[in-house]
């Protein structure tokens, strides 16, 4: 009856010692899983703190989003590459004035987030059409996904509701997608039509985000 004692004792002991030595390992590797999220839940959780006044907490999430952009910059073509950057260094700027309580209202990070999410829309884009150019459906198809999802949170930020056409454009998009992704029942030219009227459509409303001139 002893023996059987010190044998769960030890049993207890064993999977306490386990659980503290794997537990920060699995914690780690989901804390680096979110590093590599795209910046909607971090303009969201921004945008959340800053209405708080929590600056510091709101400036540390819109620099998560920065780095997000300059990473898909760094990989991006020539196409991608300049929104993004531009978008990367916009959010910068606007992390530093956050953080120092320079910014008096919360419609300067919804317009800097509008622009970082058209960015990533618009690279989205560039990456389905080139995807489609090798003949890789089903990466034409999530690229064209991703690229409307974006659109849509660029529309939510703005503030700006998306015109008859873009809406069409996005719906027709995401259809488009499914069939990709699922490789069939699509139709080379209806795939051709979609991305050109995603195209149009990124290209469109990225016109109402310019900043205006000081």
């Amino acid at each position: 009856m002893m023996r059987r004692s010190f044998l769960m004792a030890g049993l207890v002991v064993f999977f306490a010692f386990n659980q503290g030595l794997f537990a920060p390992i699995a914690y780690s590797q989901t804390a680096q899983e979110a590093q590599g999220q795209e910046p909607g839940a971090d303009f969201k959780k921004a945008h959340e703190s800053f209405i708080k006044k929590d600056f510091k907490a709101s400036s540390a999430e819109i620099r998560n989003s920065a780095d997000f952009l300059k990473k898909e910059a760094a990989s991006a073509g020539d196409k991608g590459k300049k929104m993004l950057t531009a978008s990367a260094q916009e959010l910068d700027k606007l992390a530093d004035s956050v953080e120092k309580g320079a910014v008096k209202s919360d419609k300067e990070l919804k317009d800097a987030f509008s622009r970082s999410e058209h960015a990533v829309a618009n690279n989205y884009y560039v990456k389905a059409t080139d995807s489609w150019s090798r003949k890789e459906t089903k990466e034409t198809g999530e690229a064209l996904n991703s690229a409307a999802e974006h659109m849509e949170q660029a529309a939510y930020w703005s503030g700006h509701k998306l015109k008859a056409g873009a809406s069409k454009a996005i719906k027709e998009g995401r259809d488009i997608s499914d069939k990709l992704v699922e490789g069939t029942g699509y139709v080379t030219e209806e795939v051709r039509k979609g991305l050109k009227d995603m195209g149009d459509a990124i290209s469109g409303f990225g016109k109402k985000l310019l900043p205006e001139k000081k």
